[in-house]
């Protein structure tokens, strides 16, 4: 499929950025990039010079996050895009184009309450890419690094986020998600893609007064499923707070877990994830988040104790 956009970088308000650098050091198993004006820390899961970075704020949650476009021709086509459906652009500054690795990009607000940036020209790495934890290297190429999910607490901003996704981004639906969460409300979720990745952005709907934190989770994702189980491994000797169990998602397919930040927000490392072509046809609502698994920490501590043999 002719790939126009890909995920291409994510900027992180911390209020403790070195306990976060280790757990994605130590934990999820990035490399440290070069440093960087304006960051605390800066973070590599590739050939290009960084992916992540961390810088001190006020609050846990994405400061930013940012989309490169394949060439020229795209960047310009999707500004157009952009500007047809009256998105408001702001140029990037020189300083900000410094610390973000880039030739040219483009900021604006989004309806789901994240900056986004449209950018191209991202800077690549001096070095080769090595991380012991992931020597087979994370899937990137033609796909950026991963995807983000972000939470909206409002039906009106939930169809705002589907119309700035669709018509400004020019991203496709790939599927969605309604599920009842109790009390007569549901989960949902639309996932979107533009690129072979089933999704690089999903934008998730809970009705609630104030959304506590808009970043969901990041994904980043591997090449074998025993990556996925080391890293599992790696979480757990670490302590670090599990959000889900591992498991396989219905609608990607992709065998994961989520472990959380000392930010709040979780990070899912996961393998086999699905991917989709120009022919993608299979747009459809599911019901369920996975087909096994994933079950949150209480869930499964209270499935163990069922099941445990009576003494």
């Amino acid at each position: 499929m002719k790939v126009e956009l890909e995920t291409a970088y994510i900027g992180l308000d911390c209020t403790q950025p070195g306990a976060v650098a280790s757990y994605l050091q130590d934990v999820i198993g990035l490399m440290p990039g070069d440093p960087r004006p304006g960051a605390a820390s800066t973070w590599r899961v590739d050939g290009k010079a960084m992916r992540v970075w961390l810088q001190a704020g006020e609050q846990d949650d994405a400061a930013y996050i940012g989309f490169a476009a394949s060439d020229i021709e795209a960047y310009q086509r999707t500004l157009a895009r952009l500007h047809k459906t009256e998105v408001a652009c702001t140029p990037l500054s020189a300083a900000q184009k410094a610390l973000r690795g880039v030739q040219e990009g483009v900021a604006m607000a989004t309806p789901w309450g994240v900056p986004l940036e449209l950018v191209h020209g991202l800077t690549e790495a001096q070095t080769p890419f090595a991380s012991a934890s992931f020597p087979d290297g994370l899937v990137t190429q033609g796909q950026g690094f991963g995807h983000f999910v972000f939470v909206v607490g409002t039906a009106e901003d939930y169809e705002a986020s589907r119309r700035f996704a669709i018509d400004g981004l020019g991203l496709k639906l790939t599927d969605f998600l309604r599920m009842p969460i109790g009390g007569g409300a549901d989960m949902n979720v639309s996932f979107f893609h533009c690129n072979p990745r089933h999704h690089s952005l999903a934008i998730g709907f809970i009705p609630m007064p104030a959304v506590p934190k808009r970043l969901h989770h990041i994904n980043f994702e591997v090449k074998q499923v025993a990556a996925v189980g080391m890293a599992y491994e790696r979480a757990l000797q670490a302590r670090t707070p599990l959000a889900n169990a591992l498991g396989q998602h219905a609608n990607d397919g992709m065998v994961s877990f989520y472990s959380v930040s000392p930010g709040g927000w979780a990070v899912e490392i996961g393998a086999t994830g699905r991917t989709v072509g120009d022919d993608w046809t299979d747009v459809r609502e599911y019901d369920r988040i996975s087909d096994w698994g994933h079950q949150p920490p209480d869930v499964l501590k209270q499935m163990l104790a069922t099941n445990s043999p009576t003494p």
